[in-house]
């Protein structure tokens, strides 16, 4: 299909390291069709407000207290007005002019619900954020796209289910009537997920492009990545009923795994000296966190599982 209007909707809040770039590359797309970009700023503090005053973009002000990654995001999708809609968040930045024509080419296909895009890590990602990034579904370089066929459903593994349920909302994009049918759902975690779930169990499909790439990564402490972790296959158990860790007697062996793995990607990608020991410690500390806060993050979501039934 070929839209008149591909709307980009934008979730922000003290977005202003990345902002200005980002809107700075979105100006400068080039497209066969018209676009509009609308900002929701949910209470930023910084000079996020006086950056989207330089650019074309309507901004639409909520306040912090209701922001929700499903429910923010229909508000936005509501206020816009193309058939099209792209979803990016405040610091993912498109890395050329043809980046919302190949996020929105996989829509000829009229069974293409939603499509997402290509992250590739910023350039101050250090070796293990790098690694972690383009090892996952999406850094990959091949086209796909997720269908399910009658029944299918029933024969996939957990960890299948997921995979072909993938969807992100770092860069996304998705068909309005197929949104219409099925909004995000209101919810902490998880909303692009959990669309695609619900999409693809209704006969749509879901297309991975990965010609729409941007720059996105995140360079977290040990901490933010455990709760993260565990947050999210708390969320995973609940929609697929998966476990990477189902027993903690498992631990030494994944641990152990980890370390056979990671240990000598460092040693040869990271440059030598402080930043090189840096890393070879956090990659010992993530070897053992991870699995741990895949672990209870599952416990989570089977006790909840077991408060709803």
């Amino acid at each position: 299909m070929q839209p008149e209007l591909i709307s980009v909707v934008i979730p922000v809040k003290n977005g202003g390291r990345t902002l200005d770039v980002l809107l700075t590359r979105l100006c400068e797309q080039d497209l066969p069709c018209e676009s509009e970009v609308l900002i929701i700023d949910s209470g930023s503090r910084d000079n996020s407000l006086e950056i989207a005053s330089r650019y074309p973009v309507r901004v639409v002000e909520v306040p912090p207290a209701e922001f929700d990654h499903g429910e923010t995001r229909n508000r936005g999708i509501r206020e816009s007005k193309g058939e099209l809609i792209a979803l990016l968040t405040q610091d993912a930045v498109p890395t050329g002019p043809d980046f919302l024509a190949a996020l929105t080419r996989p829509f000829a296909d009229p069974q293409v619900a939603g499509v997402y895009g290509r992250q590739v890590p910023r350039a101050d990602a250090d070796v293990v954020t790098r690694r972690n990034l383009e090892a996952w579904l999406t850094g990959r370089a091949q086209p796909a796209v997720s269908r399910l066929g009658k029944d299918e459903w029933r024969d996939l593994s957990p960890m299948q289910r997921y995979e072909r349920c993938l969807f992100d909302n770092v860069c996304s994009a998705l068909r309005r009537s197929s949104w219409q049918e099925f909004p995000f759902p209101a919810t902490a975690f998880g909303e692009d997920i959990r669309w695609g779930r619900e999409v693809l169990r209704h006969g749509w499909a879901i297309a991975y492009a990965p010609d729409a790439v941007v720059h996105h990564s995140h360079r977290r402490g040990l901490g933010y990545e455990f709760a993260r972790t565990r947050i999210c296959h708390a969320t995973l158990y609940g929609l697929f009923e998966l476990e990477t860790l189902p027993k903690l007697r498992y631990l030494p062996r994944v641990f152990a795994a980890n370390l056979r793995q990671d240990l000598p990607y460092v040693l040869r990608q990271a440059p030598p000296g402080i930043e090189r020991l840096r890393q070879l410690a956090r990659v010992a500390a993530l070897a053992i966190a991870s699995p741990l806060a895949q672990h209870f993050g599952a416990r989570d979501g089977r006790r909840q599982a077991a408060r709803s039934s």
